[in-house]
């Protein structure tokens, strides 16, 4: 059978388009260029008016989506802490080592309705990390009783992300130098029927974390440049 010239031309160029792409697809892993991750280690316990209060049991997930965090995840961190007037908040952190298109980081509006919440509002608000703003997520939501106001961010190797895009336009980035970056959510939230209040505090107390985080380790947490210590970076 005797292909005509076209067919074999397009047939080439699609072999050679599947070629180039695999030897571009990255294949090192940021996190292991740089210090390993330890939450626990990495985030205090307490710092200014904040103290972890460890007599509250913390659940933040649903145990049926359990397993899916234990194969997106490398590790998560929950706490509770305590203001000093008695206000608390809900800190969670999820970190994945490898951000391909299989393995990302889930989003509160859609882990929080997942678990029967409902969610009335999302804005995107910058949010002052170190004397530099970030732009971050707020949610309103609440389940039955429960009014959950919520801030987050999320950082794709040292960049802060947003959209969808902008989380695809940094991972193809490092892509392009051949490496797969890491990734990581954090996010603040506490029991208050005044959301405007909440996310007041939960600014104040999310300022406060990041500044008692070693400067070498900021970059991992809030996009902040270590060797500055002062400047955030959001990706286009």
């Amino acid at each position: 059978m005797v292909f005509p010239l076209k067919n074999l031309l397009l047939l080439s160029l699609m072999v050679a388009s599947a070629a180039l792409a695999a030897a571009m697809r990255p294949s090192a892993s940021l996190a292991d260029e740089r210090p390993t991750i330890d939450l626990a280690a990495m985030v205090p316990s307490e710092f200014g008016d904040w103290k972890e209060q460890f007599n509250v049991a913390v659940q933040i997930v649903d145990p049926e989506q359990q397993a899916t965090i234990e194969e997106i995840y490398t590790q998560t961190l929950t706490r509770n802490y305590v203001h000093a007037d008695g206000y608390r908040v809900m800190l969670s952190i999820a970190y994945g080592k490898n951000q391909s298109d299989n393995l990302q980081l889930h989003k509160p509006e859609v882990c929080y309705p997942a678990q029967g919440f409902k969610l009335e509002k999302v804005e995107r608000v910058p949010l002052n990390l170190l004397d530099q703003s970030i732009s971050t997520t707020r949610l309103e939501t609440h389940l039955g009783q429960r009014f959950e106001p919520v801030t987050y961010w999320t950082v794709v190797g040292d960049h802060i992300t947003t959209t969808g895009i902008n989380k695809k336009l940094v991972e193809m980035r490092y892509g392009l130098s051949g490496r797969v970056p890491d990734g990581m959510l954090v996010r603040v939230s506490s029991i208050d029927r005044d959301s405007p209040r909440a996310h007041r505090i939960q600014a104040e107390f999310a300022a406060a974390m990041v500044a008692a985080i070693a400067p070498e380790n900021r970059a991992r947490f809030a996009g902040v440049s270590p060797t500055s210590g002062v400047r955030a970076t959001t990706a286009p």
